[in-house]
């Protein structure tokens, strides 16, 4: 979720212009256009001008409540939750050490 990778969301907004759910970063897209202004949206390139920004309450609350996680999963009845407990099993699962090994 954001302008680059690795970068975390701060204000998760998309234009109206768009027909995509994926948000980008408001602040960092006002600041690009501050110095080069395209007004063209990351995700989609269609045209996504500053009076057409909408920011997506439904990602500021999980941003809000879900601060030590980068990723979360949609469920089908439209629930989420934060992905970072089953990444940190699989890296465990990964690194574990065979029985009697001796370390």
């Amino acid at each position: 979720m954001g302008i680059g990778p690795g970068k975390r969301l701060r204000v998760p907004c998309r234009a109206t212009t768009c027909s995509h759910l994926q948000c980008f970063d408001a602040a960092l897209y006002l600041q690009m256009n501050e110095k080069k202004p395209t007004w063209t949206c990351p995700v989609c390139d269609q045209k996504a001008p500053y009076d057409d920004l909408i920011i997506d309450g439904l990602f500021m609350e999980i941003l809000n409540s879900c601060t030590d996680c980068d990723e979360i999963q949609f469920m089908e009845d439209g629930s989420w939750c934060p992905m970072k407990l089953e990444k940190m099993r699989r890296h465990r699962r990964r690194h574990r050490q065979p029985r009697g090994s001796g370390r």
